[in-house]
């Protein structure tokens, strides 16, 4: 039998505390590895994924043009800065199968000299359109603002391009819910989580958590959110955990004297912190397509309490919480802190997550789509 191989595109190198496509893609090539395909793994970022070498048949970093150089008039910043003439090379060097791990990485099938020849599958977990229009109405007017409506015109822009039939598209359960016309024809395929589903931590914890990496602008506008309208009055001990925080949101975070912000955790780490913490709390102020985080706190934590947007189509109410106003979300976050997590609450989620969420039937439907 002939060995198979498959090219995966990332849109950075995975960090402890990323969710969705990147939280989704250690899971995916580990699995991807288990069936015995031999993986060309391209990732954009400096730093080797060490946690992924030992599943890699070969791994290839790529920088990201930084600044003016990865500007284009008409494709989005986050997919121009990630384009490379030997990534295209090395692409076009074999007629291998290759999955793009989300929109921001499809700048090789823009290219003139890219041949479409052979089964292309673009993974997408959340509307980029959407997701950037969310992210410039939370801020307030300037530069960034601007800079964050362009890229959601020109996302919706992209979709229009790609639109091909040699292209196959795999959307999360989720991403089908926002589902727009720019997108008719896709796989569904589930979001894939971390096995095992269910470890969740009974009695009681002495914090509550806040956890995403906090380099990426949503990320960080819900830890200050929570700082500034939750634990301003609520006094009980809130720690916020992370990869690539700023220098105000750290400042932000230690000045009370029940708040505090651990700084890029390892893996081991962040997960003893949502296995410890009473409350993980995960509001979400953009349409939240990328729900690794909350996977994983629904799996390893205790009480998990969220917003309609943290929640968005995944019929979660079941097995955690969701308040969206500030006082509710306080006054909930309150309640959850003083109330032990029961046998009860452990056997709802496990009705929910061992039902709903499915590892192997997610790559197998992949595997469907790319041999």
């Amino acid at each position: 039998m002939m060995d198979k191989h498959l090219h995966i595109v990332a849109q950075d190198v995975p960090l402890p505390s990323d969710s969705g496509i990147l939280k989704e893609l250690v899971f995916l090539i580990k699995a991807l590895h288990a069936q015995g395909i031999l993986l060309h793994v391209h990732c954009f970022g400096n730093q080797k994924p060490e946690n992924l070498l030992p599943f890699c048949h070969k791994l290839h970093l790529y920088p990201k043009r930084q600044g003016h150089k990865g500007f284009t008039l008409t494709l989005p910043y986050a997919v121009s800065s990630r384009s490379d003439r030997s990534l295209i090379k090395r692409l076009e060097s074999d007629r291998f199968p290759i999955l793009f791990a989300g929109l921001k990485t499809v700048s090789s099938l823009l290219d003139a000299s890219f041949s479409r020849d052979r089964r292309i599958v673009v993974r997408m977990l959340r509307n980029e359109q959407s997701h950037f229009r969310d992210l410039s109405n939370l801020c307030s007017w300037g530069s960034q603002k601007l800079f964050y409506a362009l890229e959601s015109i020109r996302f919706g822009r992209l979709m229009k391009k790609l639109l091909s039939g040699s292209i196959q598209f795999a959307v999360s359960a989720e991403y089908k819910v926002l589902k727009t016309r720019s997108l008719d024809a896709y796989t569904v395929v589930d979001q894939m989580i971390e096995m095992p589903f269910l470890m969740p931590q009974s009695g009681t914890g002495n914090f509550c958590l806040y956890h995403g990496n906090l380099g990426k602008s949503e990320h960080a506008y819900a830890a200050n959110w929570l700082l500034q309208n939750v634990f301003n009055t609520l006094e009980v001990p809130f720690v916020i955990a992370g990869d690539n925080p700023s220098d105000e949101l750290e400042q932000a975070a230690h000045e009370k004297m029940h708040t505090c912000l651990v700084s890029n955790p390892s893996e081991k780490e962040l997960q003893d912190l949502i296995k410890k913490a009473q409350v993980n709390l995960l509001p979400s102020f953009v349409e939240q397509c990328n729900t690794g985080l909350l996977y994983q706190s629904l799996a390893i934590g205790r009480h998990l309490l969220t917003n309609t947007k943290g929640a968005l189509g995944m019929s979660v109410e079941s097995t955690c919480h969701v308040s969206d106003s500030s006082t509710a979300f306080s006054q909930m976050t309150e309640v959850l802190f003083n109330q032990p997590f029961d046998a009860t609450a452990q056997e709802s989620r496990a009705f929910f997550l061992n039902g709903k969420y499915n590892n192997e039937k997610g790559v197998n439907a992949l595997m469907r789509m790319l041999y």
